[in-house]
């Protein structure tokens, strides 16, 4: 007997394949309740969005607002700083 005929005897035949996994039956409330906690994390997020949005753009104006009057209320004021400072109410 040769080495490659022992080889050959050595090898243990092939596995059968495993059988098909069975498909998972459709779960309505499942679906519904993941696509229900999606939306809601969205429209959280969304939220979250806008508020952080709002408050920077409110920050940014009363800074803004803050140094226009510090030009317009200076010891040279023009009309027209005159007139901004009115409308900013300063």
């Amino acid at each position: 007997m040769s080495a490659s005929d022992d080889i050959l005897e050595s090898v243990k035949p092939p596995k059968p394949p495993k059988p098909p996994k069975p498909p998972r039956p459709y779960d309505a409330e499942r679906r519904t309740s993941l696509l229900l906690h999606v939306i809601a994390a969205a429209a959280v997020a969304t939220a979250a969005f806008a508020g952080i949005t709002a408050w920077e753009t409110h920050q940014d104006r009363v800074f803004t607002k803050t140094i226009y009057c510090g030009f317009s209320s200076g010891p040279d004021t023009d009309p027209e700083q005159d007139e901004l400072a009115d409308r900013l109410g300063c």
